[in-house]
């Protein structure tokens, strides 16, 4: 129970302005990714249907998709460089 508390705790609520900082991609691009299953999608506030928010949590999981290959082969060349110093 605790932890179910604690991981609620630190999901965000992101208005489309702060979307646009995170993940510098345009809302045009945001909106076509969303609508191919490529990028997490908005949800509505009860008050309004017309503002949207994004969970800060699903976008992480977003970025860390879009970066497993980069920093993989990323970390594999520093490891080899630093190999490298040691010889």
């Amino acid at each position: 129970m605790i932890g179910a508390e604690r991981a609620i705790s630190h999901v965000e609520f992101w208005p489309l302005s702060r979307l646009l900082t995170i993940t510098g991609i345009s809302k045009s691009e945001i909106y076509r990714q969303m609508r191919l299953g490529l990028f997490p999608k908005s949800h509505s506030y009860r008050d309004t249907s017309t503002r949207k928010f994004w969970l800060s949590s699903d976008v992480k999981q977003w970025q860390l998709d879009q970066l497993s290959g980069v920093s993989r082969s990323w970390e594999r060349k520093k490891i080899n460089d630093f190999d490298m110093l040691l010889e």
